[in-house]
């Protein structure tokens, strides 16, 4: 069984995203479900876009349309992971909009080594956060 976590910075991009007002971005939770629901881990760890290798993880960038508003893979969202060599674990590191009002065009790499550091120090500090990828993500989301 698959355990996907998320960090902290990726739950406040999220709740960012989803008070973009009309609903811009409110598609993004179910891309992202949608995006591994199904998958097995060893699919998830063979995505093309390895943006970083770090002992026994990779950090990956996966592309997601955006079926709200019409974008395909290429302008809607980029999702940031981290998915470990040898253990059936996945962590959402970071999500943009490649479009709109807070788009974002890329990621630089040393923002990338943040993220890990920070999915690494929340790991030893045992505060991910664990959700169901068959569930909404809105549920790992603070209110």
């Amino acid at each position: 069984m698959i355990h996907f976590v998320s960090i902290s910075t990726f739950r406040r991009r999220l709740e960012i995203l989803l008070k973009v007002k009309r609903g811009v971005y409110s598609a993004a939770p179910d891309a992202i479900c949608e995006a591994f629901k199904g998958s097995t881990i060893e699919q998830i760890r063979q995505n093309r876009d390895m943006i970083l290798m770090d002992n026994d993880a990779v950090a990956i960038k996966l592309r997601l349309q955006d079926k709200r508003q019409h974008l395909s893979k290429s302008e809607g969202y980029r999702l940031i992971y981290l998915v470990m060599k040898h253990v059936p674990l996945v962590a959402h590191l970071d999500i943009y909009p490649k479009r709109g009002p807070l788009q974002q065009l890329d990621i630089e790499k040393a923002e990338i080594e943040r993220l890990v550091a920070e999915f690494k120090a929340e790991m030893l500090a045992d505060i991910l956060v664990e959700h169901d990828i068959n569930d909404h993500l809105r549920e790992i989301i603070p209110h």
